[in-house]
């Protein structure tokens, strides 16, 4: 090889090493934000369940346990969406 080749293979080689380590740094979250992160699709989808149940109270005149049956059903949906990324949290680790 000549000098102007090695001189390019090293460069490119610095250069992935750089990535790497920026890739490494960026994919790493604090705990802190992981459970914010959690907490904020549990409440969220909670959220959006009781949020369409009074929405359909109010436009379709309907009772008030559609409203609790949808609050729950946006309870379980949110526990189910922070077990699948609690889980898939623990297989990255």
């Amino acid at each position: 090889m000549t000098k102007k080749t090695e001189e390019l293979a090293s460069e490119i080689r610095q250069v992935r090493q750089e990535q790497r380590q920026s890739q490494a740094s960026g994919s790493v979250q604090s705990g802190y934000s992981i459970t914010i992160n959690l907490l904020t699709d549990l409440v969220g989808c909670v959220l959006i369940g009781l949020s369409l149940g009074i929405f359909f109270q109010r436009v379709f005149n309907t009772s008030p346990v559609l409203t609790a049956g949808l609050t729950l059903l946006g309870g379980v949906a949110g526990l189910w969406t922070v077990i699948r990324q609690a889980i898939r949290l623990q297989k990255k680790r």
